[in-house]
């Protein structure tokens, strides 16, 4: 039986034919040398447009590129937190989240959302976990795994709240921006309120453009921390290759021809996925708005026995017992701070999706 992982944080789709013919041109005009640390001009100019076609007025000095968007949090968490300082994140939340943080001076703090509340984080529940030590409030727009995607109204709430404490920065992981459906996107820093002082945005090019191989992240911000992580990349990393900006800028001017095609597929699949999980008896989910995951609470299949008399008691012995009798991979909600849950992505070939989903519900069917 073919192994089939719905595991992945990439897509399966080839990267765009502009970025491949770009990096083949870069390399054979002999652009292999050191590039300014900061990103090119062309690829920094490029992004603030990007940005000013939704009305900001940005500046290339407030943009940095990264390699991959993981980079960029990871300056962020060096150059801004200090001992005891607080990274308040909503969860479920993405796990790198937790893994980063381990090589920082600064400490999380879980901010829980629930499915039965449809994933919605309040004024309220913000204010209750914001003291004079929260350093950083970390969003992610769309949810990684919950696939939630906040609206104006909600943002605006929630900056109403954090401009109450002068010390806090908000990053807004924004790397699934382009991939939405039924719910449109909002960038944190059109919304009334927001402080271009204080907020950070996130984001790159492997999610909307099925380029994760290629490490291409950028952070866009107040030029005072701008300039701090650039001093602090150019004394570890260095620049991204220009070649693979060069790669960037074009995914940027050919955007139209890219993003459609794989659209209207993460469309179908989605429905597809929603499909095989109401075929399951008692699986709760959110459909997303945006991102290419769904996020089930699979609690009603634990505490249960497999057919070779294994008692299911998390998350993890679940994914466990999918992948070794089923050849099937999903992520434990564990990892998310969702024990109970798994995360299913439909980012892959629609056959495969299919097969996934009949897999799936004869695998729960089998435990009694």
């Amino acid at each position: 039986m073919e192994h089939i992982s719905l595991a992945s944080g990439s897509s399966y789709f080839r990267s765009p034919g502009a970025a491949t013919a770009a990096a083949i041109s870069s390399l054979q005009a002999g652009k292999t040398f050191y590039g300014p640390t900061e990103g090119t001009p062309e690829l920094r100019q490029a992004i603030c447009n990007l940005y000013k076609s939704d009305g900001l007025s940005v500046r290339p000095e407030q943009v940095l590129i990264t390699p991959g968007s993981k980079q960029a949090l990871f300056n962020l968490f060096t150059i801004l937190l200090c001992q005891g300082d607080e990274v308040v994140v909503p969860t479920p939340a993405w796990f790198g989240f937790h893994e980063l943080m381990k090589y920082s001076k600064g400490m999380l703090v879980p901010l829980p959302t629930q499915l039965s509340e449809h994933y919605t984080l309040t004024p309220e529940a913000l204010r209750k976990n914001l003291n004079s030590r929260s350093r950083i409030l970390l969003l992610t727009n769309p949810g990684n795994p919950t696939g939630r995607v906040y609206t104006k109204q909600e943002l605006e709430a929630l900056l109403e709240v954090t401009n109450e404490f002068p010390n806090l920065y908000i990053l807004s992981d924004e790397i699934y921006d382009r991939v939405t459906y039924s719910r449109p996107f909002t960038s944190l820093l059109s919304c009334k309120g927001a402080k271009e002082e204080k907020i950070l945005l996130i984001n790159g090019f492997s999610k909307s453009f099925a380029m994760s191989g290629w490490r291409l992240g950028y952070m866009l911000g107040p030029e005072e921390v701008i300039k701090k992580c650039i001093d602090f990349q150019g004394s570890t990393l260095a620049g991204v290759s220009v070649f693979l900006q060069d790669a960037a800028l074009a995914t940027i001017e050919k955007q139209d021809q890219a993003l459609p095609p794989m659209l209207e597929v993460l469309a179908q699949n989605r429905q597809l996925m929603q499909e095989g999980l109401d075929e399951i008896q008692k699986v709760k989910y959110y459909t997303p708005d945006g991102a290419y995951y769904y996020f089930p609470d699979f609690s009603h299949h634990l505490n249960r026995e497999t057919p070779s008399g294994e008692t299911i008691i998390t998350s993890v012995d679940l994914c466990r017992y999918l992948r070794e009798s089923h050849n099937l991979e999903l992520v434990p909600g564990d990892y998310f701070g969702a024990p109970g849950h798994a995360r299913m992505s439909f980012a892959i070939e629609t056959p495969r999706l299919q097969e996934a989903m009949q897999r799936l519900k004869e695998g729960l069917g089998a435990l009694h």
